[in-house]
């Protein structure tokens, strides 16, 4: 089950108890039981193939020109270009590159700031380049042997540095810069077509089983993407302002710049990043994380690939997203700022809370006077809805009062999730103690195997799960019968159901939750107790 469908399926089950325990509590009549429903809302071959070695026959007749090429390749000698581009504003370096001559390709692409598999035994950073890509090839699927003249290590600047490679006349030069993650890429008499090759990005994350780990990502009139696995062969984009090859966190994104748009490609992963293509001979290269900030300096809607939330809740996500990263930039440790985010949503919506509570404590107390008029009217649903009606106006209860402030909680709590478990910032962000990231689900004690999918115990979600509990029992019911049984159910079953849910949750993603719960639970026993005092003072409405 990917993190999307554990996602909606805590939403279903939050919702659920909501549901449960304000209509199991505050209602007997199938008839308000109705009163809230929640309803769920490629083409043209473009780039020569790889030929494999092992498939090629070799008793096949030589042609004289292709055995004076090979022969003439034989003397060929390649050349490695390094190309360091440091941090804007500092020595430190952001990209270690490697170009080659043999195709003009780029061989490696290494960023340094962001380890590879992280939590394993090695200290490796990550490639964006497990395969040479944009690699010029001849007609028969050579590489194009280039000539460089220039030294072989070099350092990008700050109006930009040029290394250019040369082959009669066709030529191929790359401009870097400092602080950039990418380059320009200018070519003559060559290919048209710039391709990054399946399997580039590597899985850059431990244990990652969800399906949609790898996926193609492009913008026409509006961003569109594929998984990876669901590709089914060569496939035209059509005219796009950009496109992309994808991991969860890092992406490498071909821009056009002779034109607007131009026609793009993209084809199968073979279970590894998918086969992207761009139809033009001046382009901007990005490779590098799927950062906010850096996504939008280059413009053109690429921030549209950070998962944010269906339109909705999109702009929420933006908020705190923006909030997390400029208004609590002076917080170094994102476990804390997290924290301070709970708290500031809790201060935000506590009016709806306290309205929500007094509404559910109003129903409460006139659940025995439901309770007759189920039973004296239990033939006649139509004169009962009428007495219900008549009841709540007299003791100045909405019926779906109690509810419906809980459900404009929902899309906050959604934005969060998209913004925690789509954040590169919060990839090995640590908090306090074993939560060394929050990226990644909070485990204290881990398992020898994995147990129903999960790799441990986490400590955050168990609390989480108490807390649930109390927040139920403390809440109350006066239901008999079968209903009460019903809710006694519900409280024991729903928070085992969210605590194994949250487990398997980004670590950021179960502090802010229990934060927020624990805040919860402090702000309905002040409500409770302020309704007994008022109720005592005579001042209670």
């Amino acid at each position: 089950m990917s993190d999307q469908s554990r996602l909606f399926l805590a939403a279903v089950l939050m919702l659920g108890v909501l549901l449960i325990s304000w209509f199991v509590t505050g209602k007997g009549s199938n008839q308000q039981t109705e009163a809230i429903n929640m309803t769920a809302q490629q083409t043209e071959q473009i780039a020569p193939s790889v030929v494999n070695e092992e498939e090629v026959e070799t008793d096949l007749p030589v042609d004289s020109d292709m055995q004076q090429t090979a022969e003439a390749n034989q003397d060929y000698n390649e050349r490695i270009v390094t190309v360091i581009i440091p941090e804007e504003g500092s020595g430190e370096r952001l990209v270690v590159a490697r170009l080659s001559t043999s195709g003009g390709s780029v061989e490696s692409w290494i960023l340094q700031g962001y380890q590879d598999q992280l939590n394993n035994d090695h200290d490796e950073l990550v490639n964006l380049a497990e395969k040479p890509w944009l690699v010029s090839r001849k007609h028969d699927s050579t590489p194009v042997y280039f000539e460089y003249s220039g030294p072989d290590t070099v350092f990008a600047g700050e109006q930009g540095t040029e290394i250019t490679f040369v082959s009669g006349v066709s030529k191929k030069t790359y401009t870097f810069e400092r602080g950039f993650y990418g380059f320009t890429l200018e070519k003559v008499e060559l290919d048209l077509t710039s391709a990054i090759e399946s399997g580039a990005i590597p899985v850059t994350e431990i244990q990652t089983s969800d399906k949609g780990y790898f996926t193609a990502s492009w913008f026409t009139n509006s961003h569109k993407k594929e998984n990876s696995e669901k590709i089914e062969g060569l496939e035209a984009t059509g005219n796009v302002e950009w496109i992309a090859s994808c991991n969860k966190y890092f992406a490498i994104i071909l821009m056009p710049e002779t034109m607007e748009r131009a026609d793009g490609y993209i084809a199968p992963g073979e279970g590894g990043s998918p086969h992207i293509a761009l139809d033009d001979n001046s382009i901007t290269v990005y490779a590098g994380p799927k950062a906010y900030n850096q996504l939008n300096d280059l413009g053109r809607s690429t921030t549209d690939m950070i998962d944010f939330g269906w339109p909705v809740i999109r702009w929420i996500s933006k908020l705190i997203f923006i909030f997390l990263t400029s208004a609590l930039s002076f917080v170094s440790n994102w476990g804390v700022r997290i924290v301070i985010l709970a708290f500031t949503l809790k201060i935000l919506l506590s009016p709806l809370t306290t309205k929500s509570y007094v509404s559910m404590q109003k129903m409460q107390k006139i659940q025995p006077a439901m309770h007759e008029i189920q039973k004296k009217y239990a033939k006649d649903p139509k004169q009962q809805q009428a007495e219900m009606q008549k009841l709540y106006k007299e003791k100045g209860v909405n019926p779906i009062g109690g509810c419906l402030p809980m459900l404009l909680q929902m899309p906050v709590f959604f934005a969060m999730y998209r913004v925690l478990a789509n954040m590169v910032e919060l990839r090995g962000a640590g908090f306090i103690l074993w939560i060394n990231d929050l990226s990644r689900p909070e485990i204290l004690m881990h398992f020898q195997t994995k147990i129903l999918g999960l790799e441990g115990i986490g400590l955050m979600a168990v609390i989480l799960g108490i807390i649930m509990f109390l927040q139920q029992k403390l809440t109350g019911s006066s239901s008999v019968g079968s209903a009460a049984q019903q809710q006694k159910m519900m409280m024991y079953m729903m928070p085992i159901f969210m605590t194994f849910l949250f487990m398997r949750f980004a670590s950021g993603l179960t502090l802010y939750w229990l934060i927020f719960n624990i805040l919860t639970l402090v702000h309905q026993e002040l409500i409770k107790k302020k309704l007994k005092t008022d109720q005592a003072d005579g001042t209670a409405k």
